[in-house]
């Protein structure tokens, strides 16, 4: 009996795995091709009983961690390892697959929390775990794309060959214009705020945002030093 339970387990998991395949890509390109449309469908899906919510996509916080590993996996196999000050902090974060992949889930879901915080506020919402969870979602979906183009651009900019390089800087403009609209557009239709009003808001969370990723890195990096 214990045996045939894990048989079922094996296969539940097979599938899911499996299924993921067929409906990352399909949801990365609603998102891209759709961001609005994406975005009430979360809230749609947020008022469905659990196991029937996102049957047409793969769920929100797990199609972000999908992106940052895809994103992990492919800086594995074709960019040149990470150069950091050597210290008791840096090694344990950087110094092995598991702990750049933490940092670099950290430092993305930065930018879906920061948002979600934020449109809370501006909705004057009391912030609980439940109320957190819709626009935390919704932001989720929105940084995946984002994760993947940003991580890529970052490998060629990296490179030594000047089209790579422009190439990838290409990349990261157009995914940076990409995700600020796409914010932009979902303030708005959280808070109604007027069109100027909400692209303010979406350049400033992006630039504080990642202001806030680059000095974390920095530090990490640079001054990661432990006393003793």
């Amino acid at each position: 009996m214990d045996f045939l339970k894990i048989l079922r387990s094996l296969e539940e998991f097979l599938y899911e795995v499996m299924s993921w395949l067929a409906f990352y890509p399909r949801t990365l390109f609603r998102i891209l091709l759709h961001p609005i449309a994406v975005s009430k469908y979360t809230v749609l899906q947020m008022a469905e009983e659990r196991d029937q919510q996102f049957t047409e996509t793969i769920s929100p916080p797990l199609m972000l961690i999908l992106s940052i590993i895809l994103a992990h996996a492919v800086e594995m196999a074709y960019a040149d390892p990470l150069r950091y000050t050597h210290n008791q902090i840096n090694d344990m974060v950087f110094g092995s697959q598991q702990g750049l992949l933490a940092f670099r889930s950290v430092c993305f879901s930065l930018y879906a929390l920061i948002a979600a915080l934020w449109t809370m506020k501006r909705t004057r919402q009391p912030l609980t775990r439940d109320t957190l969870r819709v626009p935390f979602y919704v932001h989720a979906f929105l940084a995946s794309p984002f994760v993947i183009f940003m991580s890529l651009a970052s490998m060629m900019v990296r490179t030594e060959r000047l089209p790579i390089i422009l190439a990838g800087a290409g990349l990261g403009l157009a995914i940076a214009v990409w995700y600020v609209r796409a914010q932009a557009v979902v303030f708005r239709y959280f808070t109604k705020f007027g069109a100027l009003r909400s692209y303010a808001y979406a350049v400033a969370h992006f630039v504080l945002t990642t202001v806030l990723i680059f000095a974390i890195a920095f530090v990490m990096l640079g001054f990661g030093q432990l006393p003793g």
